[in-house]
């Protein structure tokens, strides 16, 4: 596996070495672009000496052909230069949102403080910025080209001025590069706020409902405010950090300017020049604007797309340090073969671990007391299917997000196809069969984000057809019909058990204290806060709590599961 970047510097590097088919092209035809375009004072003064004093007819159809031919290979040069240079920008930015999303899709633990409103932040506004250095790489190169072209000429021309350029121009750029560490800081304290109003928004969308039952509208509009206002504050920061930094380069390039244009007029007065050679070096003076400006712009821009690459490269160390946390004796052992799924050494409170196998074939439901202990168990079983495919282990946590979209693409998780094919037992196992009956336009009835106009039943019921469609080879669910009534939810459980029993290679485990999928349930496993762990048939666990010397685990499941 390739090695996760540790700083920006080193994501940079490696995304000019894998775009280097692109980026080489794109650099070599903008240096020509821009080399043509420092010619052209040179052409026109050698027009006007050759041609226009002599009054040579010859020599001005020549040369009006090679100019011709110089704005042809300036034109095409450009062209393509920008096509080659915008494509490795535009290919970078999309392998870093798949590199974060995959990323943070698969890592086994993904870190605490890592939201999901930041992590979209980082993949979308901070991949784009990273990616920005490629137009800044080809079109920075190429100015520097450009001034190296116009300096060789005006070193030709007059060695005089030509020693000014080269004295003055490397002192201007020095002076515009040093603030560049302060822009990028301020752009990455900029790319900062911004994820943590993300994150915001993010966390407040999917409370939103909760919020607005319960009165705190008011508080949650203040709250986001805020953030926005640091957000906004701290894009103000970078504006005016990179204005500064461009205003500077805007006074050193005229100083540099100054400078070149009194030496050489200077030195025509002394006769030292001749007309065209005057022409020469002021349309070359006047082109040094264009490249010493692209200059001063692209310090600013490059310190931007340092300070994003730090933050991707930040977030990707943070998720595989997680993801790449070593096995401890507190974590659980997974093992699927042939014939069933195994979990040992699940630990359940001091000097106690829990064991339990579920065969191909069956369902077992897990009772747990105690929601620390349920949570380390989950997060167990979720860690193992990421490394897993999703054919074979799929881990459905209680809370599913719906998209926008309709019914058939929240189930098959295929957006825009209309025909996409969902199993009727899926449909009738999950109850959205009784959902279907409700709308007119069937699986293609529309859905709000995060399924908006359904209920929660109805909302849980897409969620549970969603993970049914999948067809995994082990199925994990987590309380997966809390919001819905009681009737529906035991035609569910024996629906689920039908149809996930009739797959032979399959094995379900639901963690759940519902009685209807207890009921349903080959076997049951409960761990209660305290004393053994029990395990049997749901009716069995039940009967063996009225007897008389019922101990207090029996009392402990028949007072977890009535309701």
């Amino acid at each position: 596996m390739p090695q996760t970047p540790s700083s920006g510097s080193m994501l940079l590097r490696r995304a000019a070495r894998r775009r280097l088919g692109l980026l080489l092209p794109g650099i070599i035809t903008m240096s020509l672009w821009q080399v043509c375009e420092a010619l052209v004072p040179v052409a026109i003064g050698i027009v006007v000496d050759v041609a226009i004093i002599p009054l040579s007819v010859p020599a001005l159809i020549v040369s009006i052909v090679g100019i011709g031919l110089l704005f042809t290979v300036l034109s095409l040069g450009y062209r393509f230069g920008a096509r080659f240079c915008n494509s490795a920008r535009e290919h970078e930015a999309h392998a870093l949102r798949v590199e974060i999303t995959h990323a943070a899709l698969t890592s086994a633990n993904l870190p605490p403080d890592r939201a999901s409103g930041e992590v979209l932040s980082i993949a979308s506004a901070d991949a784009d910025t990273a990616a920005q250095s490629f137009a800044q790489a080809g079109r920075g190169i190429a100015s520097v080209l450009g001034m190296i072209t116009a300096a060789v000429f005006l070193l030709i021309a007059d060695p005089v001025t030509g020693l000014a350029v080269l004295i003055a121009v490397p002192i201007g750029l020095i002076i515009v590069a040093l603030p560049g560490r302060s822009v990028s800081a301020k752009a990455n304290a900029q790319l900062e706020a911004v994820a943590r109003a993300g994150r915001s928004a993010s966390d407040l969308m999917h409370g939103l409902r909760v919020i607005k039952a319960m009165g705190g509208e008011p508080w949650a509009v203040s709250r986001y405010r805020h953030t926005s206002d640091e957000a906004a504050q701290a894009g103000i920061a970078t504006g005016e950090r990179t204005g500064r930094l461009a205003g500077l380069g805007a006074l050193v390039m005229s100083l540099v300017l100054a400078i070149v244009l009194i030496v050489a007029g200077l030195r025509l007065i002394d006769g030292q020049l001749s007309v065209g050679a005057l022409i020469g070096i002021l349309g070359m003076t006047a082109f040094l604007t264009e490249p010493m400006r692209a200059l001063a712009e692209i310090v600013g821009l490059f310190a931007q797309s340092h300070g994003a690459a730090q933050r991707i490269s930040q977030l990707l160390t943070d998720i595989d340090g997680a993801g790449a946390a070593p096995t401890t004796a507190l974590t659980p052992a997974i093992d699927i073969d042939d014939e069933k799924i195994s979990v040992r050494g699940w630990v359940a409170g001091e000097g106690r671990t829990v064991d339990f196998t579920t065969q191909f074939g069956s369902l077992t439901a897990i009772v747990v007391e105690q929601a620390e202990t349920e949570t380390a168990l989950i997060t167990a079983l979720a860690g193992h299917a990421r490394s897993t495919g999703l054919g074979q282990m799929l881990v459905s946590p209680h809370t599913v997000d719906l998209f926008e979209g309709t019914i058939r693409s929240n189930i098959t998780m295929i957006l825009g196809a209309g025909d996409a094919p969902v199993a009727p037992e899926v449909l009738t196992a999950s109850g959205v069969d009784e959902l279907l009956g409700l709308v007119d336009t069937g699986l293609d009835h529309r859905i709000q984000e995060l399924g908006g106009n359904l209920s929660g039943g109805q909302r849980q019921r897409v969620a549970l057809a969603r993970a049914l469609h999948a067809d995994p080879q082990v199925l994990v669910l987590h309380e997966p019909t809390t919001a819905v009534d009681a009737v529906t939810e035991a035609r569910i459980a024996d629906r689920v058990q039908d149809l996930r029993s009739s797959r032979g290679n399959a094995a379900t485990i639901i963690l759940t204290s519902s009685p209807a999928f207890l009921a349903a349930a080959d076997s049951v496993v409960f761990v209660p806060d305290t004393g053994p762990v029990l395990s049997g048939k749901h009716a069995e666990l039940l009967a063996a709590a009225d007897e008389p010397a019922a101990g207090a685990s029996a009392e402990a499941y028949r007072n977890a599961v009535t309701r």
